[in-house]
């Protein structure tokens, strides 16, 4: 039996994107089950290890975006293929 991979996905500066156990392209870090359960936002990834920003007050939220997920027109909880869509992205503001 094939354990999940649990990854944590993050952009240039260390941001938090997604979590995941699927094996989509981008900078990740392998994470435990206790880290990706939490599905904290509020941490930065530096040299592939996990920073807690205590100093900050992390506000996120979804926004309509060109690249994201995609998802159905009538609820943002529905990922969805097709052609008529949403496309969602998370934006953090830094306070």
């Amino acid at each position: 039996m094939n354990l999940p991979e649990f990854r944590l996905y993050y952009d240039e500066n260390g941001n938090v994107l997604f979590y995941t156990c699927e094996k989509p392209i981008g900078n990740f870090i392998i994470i435990d089950q206790p880290t990706y359960a939490q599905g904290r936002v509020d941490i930065k990834i530096v040299n592939n290890q996990i920073e807690t920003i205590y100093d900050k007050n992390i506000i996120s939220k979804l926004v309509l975006a060109d690249e994201g997920v995609a998802c159905t027109t009538e609820d943002v909880s529905i990922i969805s293929n097709n052609t008529d869509c949403k496309i969602w992205n998370l934006k953090s503001y830094e306070d």
